[in-house]
């Protein structure tokens, strides 16, 4: 498996190394990459990797950004370890995250938000404080004062230098613990609780320049925390609650206060908590029975349960045998792999020696790579899908049929006749070969759509094919199913050729829960669909159902 790794070079923070050791003791392959490089190398990751850790501490310097990252990999469809770009953004934002888990009875330290150097203490709020960015992390900015006039001073120098909120909230004495959680087959499990050991000297919470040390052996700083029973209990059932009311996913941390009064204040939660063999989570985790690459199975692990399958191997190689000789093709990611109806009509088109074919909608190139292994001159191959036409460019030249086939992007008729003068003759074609999206539904609901009755890019193909078509002998070939209204199918295909025939009929069965898995209610309306005569399709047996391809030749186009 390979598992994309992102790190930001510019933090001291070293988890990308530590993950990528971990992936090649597990025997999986690491891709690591920088976080200023993801605009660049955010498609890579997406498409060749199964799974992203993504372990990104600020990105174009900011800590509110560092979200961004992960935005951007969900929108090319990356499959993400760890909790989604709003879960990640809602904890990042230490205002907006305090008052979620306040909301949700989970205790924080009393305090406000200062936005402006014209502010004053409430009468409540008494030093010592702690002050805090809103966006920031690796406790950067983080500053204990013990005067009013302090807090005055402080803020507004972070306001300053910083430009973004700051937290005043009352200091909790007592012992800091970092509590870790990790998703797992038998669900959330809240590890073994650490404890931060401070000096006698030095402030007693975490600060930027004690993250910034790099532990080497055994940490003395910290021990396995040891809680009275109920007050374990507490603190993981606690954990679990604010886990799920962020809305984070297979493992974060949450940095705590244990009051001396016994209270636990949530100080923030973690989603991209150190990986570090020496950190919080790791440590944990060994005291849990987890070595360290238990841990990062365990966190691949809980991804592929919420993706359900890996992906699967890519390209797929396939092999069609046609009457003309076999058609080896590779599918890339995001190409359909052709169904029976697309292999049948191969099979059948009538295309002669030195013809010109338009394939509409090419797709992997199979229709394309059959009209010329049967002679045709020249095949244009259209298709609107970048992938699709990289695909079927590439099968032809695999096939050898590349001196015939040229492929062109648009929507259906469009890419013709593009960049010649005015008053030029249109391109025509012997035949023309279309397969488009039909199944009818009542909105779009995605690449299968063919409008509410299905027809819609049925007669798009139709009607302008006489145009492009040459007199008497040009022919339209469709793949056409009995769903999409087959009455005004035939009705519009007789209005624009003299001869149309069905040269072939078969069967596909098929459930109401596959079209339901499309589209909630699209079962439903085939069936009202059907009630008015717009659709056919029959019950057979078990909930069952069967609807039928039609291979339709249509010849001699009108209005010529």
């Amino acid at each position: 498996m390979r598992v994309g790794v992102i790190r930001t070079t510019a933090s001291p923070c070293r988890c990308g190394e530590a993950v990528s050791k971990g992936l090649k003791a597990l025997g999986h392959e690491p891709l690591l990459t920088d976080s200023e490089e993801i605009e660049l190398r955010v498609s890579e990751l997406a498409h060749e990797c199964d799974l992203v850790i993504d372990h990104t501490d600020t990105f174009r310097g900011r800590g509110l950004y560092r979200f961004v990252v992960r935005r951007l990999l969900e929108a090319r469809g990356a499959r993400v370890v760890g909790s989604d770009s709003n879960a990640c953004f809602l904890a990042d934002d230490k205002v907006a995250a305090k008052t979620r888990l306040s909301g949700a009875g989970i205790p924080t330290p009393p305090g406000i938000v200062v936005t402006s150097k014209t502010w004053r203490l409430p009468s409540w709020l008494k030093p010592p404080l702690v002050l805090k960015p809103a966006f920031e992390h690796m406790s950067r900015g983080v500053r204990l004062v013990k005067t009013d006039q302090e807090a005055y001073g402080v803020a507004a120098h972070l306001l300053e230098s910083l430009e973004q909120p700051i937290l005043v909230e009352s200091y909790i004495p007592g012992r800091e613990l970092a509590v870790s959680l990790l998703d797992g087959a038998t669900g959330l499990q809240v590890l073994p609780p650490l404890e931060w050991r401070f000096g006698t000297t030095g402030p007693d919470f975490l600060t930027e320049r004690s993250k910034l040390i790099e532990p080497e052996g055994e940490r003395r700083d910290v021990l396995r925390a040891d809680l009275p029973d109920d007050l374990h209990s507490e603190m993981e059932a606690m954990a679990q609650h604010a886990f799920r009311v962020l809305g984070l996913r297979d493992y974060a941390r949450f940095d705590l206060r244990l009051s001396s009064g016994g209270t636990l204040f949530f100080l923030e939660a973690n989603t991209t908590p150190s990986l570090e063999p020496l950190e919080a989570l790791a440590l944990s985790a060994r005291w849990a029975g987890f070595d360290y690459p238990a841990l990062v199975e365990r966190m691949l692990s809980a991804a592929l349960r919420r993706y359900e399958t890996p992906r699967p191997a890519q390209p797929q190689s396939i092999r069609i045998d046609l009457p003309t000789g076999p058609v080896d093709l590779e599918i890339s990611e995001g190409v359909h792999v052709p169904p029976p109806s697309s292999i049948d009509l191969a099979g059948l088109l009538d295309v002669q020696a030195g013809e010109d074919v338009l394939d509409l909608g090419c797709g992997s190139g199979l229709l394309s790579i059959a009209a010329a292994k049967l002679g045709a001159r020249r095949v244009v191959a259209i298709d609107l899908d970048p992938r699709a036409l990289q695909a079927t460019a590439e099968n032809v030249h695999r096939n050898g049929v590349s001196g015939q086939v040229q492929t062109r992007a648009g929507s259906w008729y469009e890419p013709l006749n593009r960049g010649t003068s005015f008053g030029a003759q249109k391109e025509r074609f012997d035949v023309i070969i279309a397969t488009p999206p039909q199944t009818p539904g009542p909105k779009p609901f995605g690449p299968k759509y063919g409008g509410i009755d299905g027809t819609r890019h049925l007669f798009t193909a139709i009607d302008a094919a006489p145009t492009f078509l040459k007199p008497v002998r040009g022919r339209l070939w469709l793949m056409a199913i009995s769903l999409a209204n087959p009455s005004a199918l035939w009705k519009r295909l007789h209005e624009r050729f003299v001869e149309v025939s069905l040269l072939r009929e078969t069967e596909r069965l098929f459930t109401e829960k596959e079209y339901e898995t499309l589209h909630g209610g699209l079962f439903e309306h085939l069936v009202s669909l059907r009630a008015s005569g717009q659709s056919e399709f029959t019950e057979v047996q078990n909930g069952s159902y069967v609807f039928r391809n039609h291979f339709i030749r249509a010849m001699g186009p009108r209005g010529i």
